[in-house]
């Protein structure tokens, strides 16, 4: 190896490397696509493909050896240490209660049949133990809190379940706040202080991702601890419903919380397909505004790796998400140089490119992620 893959490996050994939203690797081998194709031509709802491909994607990462071994060989190929999965949107209808259920049954079958290779994290010293013994940790996240209705208990019972961070609001209204994508953003209510309370209480990490501004503002003056914003960008350098804005990102920063910059297409800028130059650009951008203390990796990659002819049908279907043509954002199109989670390293060779130093990276990479984590949840 030449040099600059010799940093990279160091810097991904010595490391905690922590995606603040991904699922991971997913291998489309031959048979999951051809049951991708068959489901296809009897004209499958798409998002009901998804629900049921991964059913097989899980069941054979816990039958299948030889599945299981690539499945392994991917991961660490990543250098990513530990990410944080969300549950509910893998589904016919996304992020509903049912959604979660389903999605939190295969992930949790995942890791307890596979724990010689997976560790469920609930405290920060679950990612520590997990690099300490070459596993990869899975925190388990919410990116919508609606499912809890007007109910504050749900909150509890999603905590025993295990999750740690969530999203007060998706794209769109709901009891908490408004989403980003609404057309009018009412801030967030007086049951949304009480379920940020309850949240602080039990030592969950309230995200404001998808929030409005209005929201996400309230959201950042009402909290006592740091909070989190775990798959962003930059507003004022590509404006975006999905961005925060100069003064947001500030707040979030001046309560000690993290900022994790995504990789989506049409999120960041207008290409159809990305670069990293472009994703370092919002880096770069928030490291200055907000200090190298509160920013991080947070690449919203899971769609990405979709077989063309699903990813198509998916995009056709992205309002099932709150989203329209006009939001950007596509399940077809990759990030140059990242359209597989095997190139995350890419991601590290870009911030050695844009010349930050080893502990700068070490920083964005998973620091600064682990000191919130830390402190919010223990």
């Amino acid at each position: 190896m030449n040099k600059i893959n010799d940093k990279i490996h160091e810097i991904l050994e010595s490391s905690i490397v922590i995606d603040s939203l991904s699922h991971g690797p997913i291998l489309w081998t031959d048979d999951l696509k051809a049951a991708i194709t068959e489901m296809l031509l009897k004209d499958m709802d798409p998002w009901r493909i998804v629900q049921d491909i991964i059913l097989l994607f899980a069941q054979k990462i816990v039958s299948d050896n030889n599945y299981f071994n690539k499945y392994t060989e991917a991961w660490i190929k990543s250098g990513v240490s530990c990410i944080s999965w969300t549950v509910g949107p893998i589904y016919e209808r996304p992020y509903t209660f049912d959604g979660i259920i389903h999605n939190y049954s295969f992930l949790t079958h995942i890791i307890e049949n596979r724990n010689d290779f997976f560790q469920k994290v609930l405290k920060v010293k679950d990612i520590e133990m997990a690099k300490a013994h070459g596993k990869k940790g899975i925190i388990i996240n919410l990116q919508n809190l609606e499912p809890i209705g007007s109910n504050l208990e749900m909150v509890d019972l999603f905590y025993m379940m295990g999750i740690r961070i969530a999203q007060l609001t998706l794209n769109t209204k709901n009891l908490i706040g408004t989403g980003c994508l609404a057309r009018r953003d009412r801030g967030l209510t007086d049951f949304g202080s009480e379920v940020i309370e309850r949240m602080e209480s039990l030592g969950m990490i309230v995200d404001i991702s998808h929030c409005g501004p209005q929201t996400s503002k309230d959201a950042v003056e009402h909290s006592n601890n740091p909070i989190m914003a775990t798959h962003t960008s930059a507003k004022n350098l590509y404006d975006h419903p999905r961005a925060k804005d100069n003064d947001l990102l500030t707040a979030i920063a001046e309560k000690g919380g993290y900022i994790g910059v995504l990789t989506i297409q049409g999120f960041i800028n207008e290409k159809l397909k990305p670069s990293i130059e472009d994703w370092l650009d919002h880096i770069d951008y928030i490291v200055n505004l907000a200090g190298i203390d509160h920013v991080g990796i947070g690449t919203d990659y899971f769609g990405h790796s979709l077989p063309h002819k699903l990813a198509a049908k998916l995009d056709e279907f992205l309002s099932k998400l709150g989203m329209g043509p006009e939001h950007g954002g596509s399940f077809q199109y990759k990030m140059e140089g990242f359209g597989d989670y095997t190139e995350f390293p890419n991601l590290i060779k870009g911030l050695i490119d844009r010349g930050y130093s080893d502990n700068e990276i070490k920083k964005i990479s998973g620091e600064n992620f682990l000191r919130v984590f830390k402190k919010v949840v223990g």
